[in-house]
């Protein structure tokens, strides 16, 4: 079980307080990762199981980029616990959420066409995917109408049309839900009957978990947040390597 947050009140050296107990940070890897490159090497976050599985990747530049948003992850959630995560392997849970082993805060990172969106929370489970505005969806009309359906469901609102910007909004809230939950995004597609069986009825209501579901603004991506708890003024963050908080980027729809 992911831990919660920590029990002393004094933050550690270099740990700010969070306008709120979410955080949202779009960090744009292509822009960023030689100074993320020279940041890890000023000052060593990475854990040693990061730098092993980054060494095992074969395309260059896949490993460049998933190592920028690892350690773009950990500045983040150095900002709001502090340093003392810094180089803590996290664990990973059966359903292949990695949580920090000694508690904490909660997270939650999505990589696409070169950009991360990381969610941070210190109370709360929560769960991010991004997805790039342009990708071309190569899924069946069938599929497509059994993802909108389940959204529909989860969401107590009707189906949307089965054009390729829709089905990707619809896409990313499955994920960022099947993030929050921990159990992966296979388990709830089966649970949902968009893959492994007999379509469910669009009127059927039986959403996980309660967990709340928003899209999220962010320029040339599709994005979308789930927590037991969203405010309506959910902010996301262009990331920054300086103090204070990154810049405002977007908003939830």
């Amino acid at each position: 079980m992911q831990g919660g947050p920590k029990s002393s009140s004094q933050p550690d050296a270099g740990q700010r307080e969070p306008r709120s107990d979410l955080e949202i940070v779009f960090v744009d890897l292509t822009r960023f990762a030689a100074d993320l490159a020279h940041e890890e090497t000023r000052t060593p976050r990475l854990s040693a199981d990061d730098n092993v599985r980054a060494d095992t990747m074969v395309d260059h530049e896949a490993r460049r980029l998933w190592r920028a948003a690892r350690i773009a992850t950990r500045i983040v959630l150095e900002r709001v616990v502090g340093e003392s995560v810094r180089g803590v392997p996290f664990r990973i849970e059966p359903g292949g959420r990695p949580v920090l082993s000694d508690g904490g805060a909660h997270f939650s990172v999505s990589h696409s066409a070169g950009a991360a969106l990381i969610a941070v929370a210190r109370e709360m489970a929560v769960g991010v995917d991004i997805e790039e505005k342009a990708r071309i969806l190569k899924m069946s009309k069938d599929r497509r109408t059994r993802v909108l359906d389940a959204v529909a469901r989860l969401q107590g609102t009707p189906p949307r049309s089965s054009a390729d910007a829709d089905v990707l909004e619809a896409w990313v809230q499955l994920e960022a839900i099947a993030k929050a939950r921990g159990t992966g995004i296979g388990r709830l597609l089966t649970e949902e009957g968009v893959i492994g069986g007999k379509a469910k009825s669009p009127a059927v209501t039986d959403a996980p978990d309660n967990f709340a579901v928003k899209l999220l603004t962010v320029e040339g991506f599709v994005a979308a947040i789930a927590a037991a708890r969203l405010s309506a003024d959910i902010v996301v963050e262009s990331f920054s390597l300086e103090q204070p908080a990154p810049l405002r980027r977007g908003k939830a729809d």
